[in-house]
């Protein structure tokens, strides 16, 4: 049995939010909405451009997420006041297990500032890579922060949820944060659409006009 070394970075995130990383098929249907879906359905078979149509919820997705991580930070930071200088170390050990869930390795990676693609291209995918990474992460950090500080001083305050869980702030905990962010950001969380536009163009690609009226109604 897996002992724990600190808290699991799924259970301090919302649960919609880690629905949005693993959303799919049925389960994708429901949460955006059928109209959504037949609309974007016969955007594809007409030949539109899939992304006039589906920027903003991409926008509204990468928006949540932005939020819940802020989320995440302010949770683990009040259940730990050492949380957030544990955030490599506890990634680098969830990413080097044998089994892990696609939401936790995506959250374990942006606690790094990975990527998949970086993940695979600068490390390997050799999770024996990682500490060396970890540490080479930490340091370059904590030098820009040291030289950041150095201009612009102290950075202090904190972040209060309507929960209770309040966080103390510095350099570190929004430097952390916004790596975070700008990996998931980054991340190949595939658009909503990509598994509809798919399985379209699969079973649909040569539908009668009967169907475009059927699915524009």
């Amino acid at each position: 049995m897996r002992r724990k070394s600190g808290p699991d970075l799924c259970d301090l995130m919302p649960s919609d939010a880690l629905e949005l990383l693993s959303a799919s098929g049925a389960k994708l249907v429901h949460d955006i909405g059928l109209e959504v879906v037949r609309s974007v359905v016969y955007d594809i078979l007409t030949g539109k451009n899939l992304r006039d149509s589906t920027e903003l919820l991409t926008r509204r997705r990468i928006a949540t997420l932005n939020l819940a991580l802020v989320e995440m930070f302010v949770k683990g930071s009040a259940a730990s006041s050492t949380f957030v200088e544990q955030l490599p170390e506890l990634a680098t050990r969830a990413l080097q297990r044998k089994r892990i869930a696609k939401p936790e390795r995506w959250l374990a990676q942006w606690m790094l500032g990975l990527t998949d693609k970086a993940f695979q291209n600068v490390l390997r995918d050799d999770p024996r890579a990682l500490s060396d990474y970890r540490e080479r992460y930490v340091m370059t950090c904590k030098e820009v922060i040291e030289k950041y500080a150095s201009q612009a001083g102290s950075l202090s305050g904190s972040l209060e949820l309507t929960s209770g869980h309040k966080a103390e702030i510095n350099w570190l905990f929004l430097t952390y944060l916004l790596n975070a962010v700008g990996a998931e950001t980054r991340v190949g969380i595939s658009s909503p659409y990509t598994w509809i536009q798919t399985r379209t163009h699969h079973k649909y690609w040569k539908a009668p006009q009967s169907v475009l009226v059927v699915l524009a109604r």
